[in-house]
């Protein structure tokens, strides 16, 4: 690290869809503009409130961090079970990825899914 710079991870945020008014679609990232090609306008994704944005990454980072925290507290329990209570692991984890792939994750996807359709939209204006 340099002197006089602050650090930031190198860990982007997702892509901003920015929908021309001419039709033309395009995945911009976040702080960053785009021209487009077919009539010129240019749209810069700034315009977008850095918290709120913020927010939203924050938002899915602790989805994320949720599932990862799940899944390690069961693989550590039953790797404990299969040492601790001298039980094949096999069969425990078995049952354990069985739990979590059909009880846990499509309940996760869905509350997932449901705050990305609550996510806001932002008019951009067209410079």
């Amino acid at each position: 690290m340099r002197r006089g710079r602050v650090y930031h991870r190198g860990v982007k945020g997702p892509p901003i869809t920015v929908t021309c008014d001419c039709g033309t679609v395009e995945r911009v990232p976040y702080g960053q503009a785009w021209t487009c090609p077919s009539c010129g306008r240019r749209w810069d994704t700034t315009q977008i409130p850095a918290e709120e944005y913020e927010g939203i990454l924050r938002d899915m980072r602790r989805y994320r961090i949720e599932a990862f925290a799940l899944g390690s507290a069961i693989g550590i329990a039953v790797v404990a079970l299969a040492v601790l209570g001298d039980r094949p692991i096999f069969p425990l984890a078995l049952i354990a990825m069985t739990g979590w792939w059909i009880l846990y994750m499509p309940r996760w996807r869905r509350k997932v899914r449901a705050r990305a359709r609550q996510l806001p939209t932002w008019k951009l204006r067209s410079g």
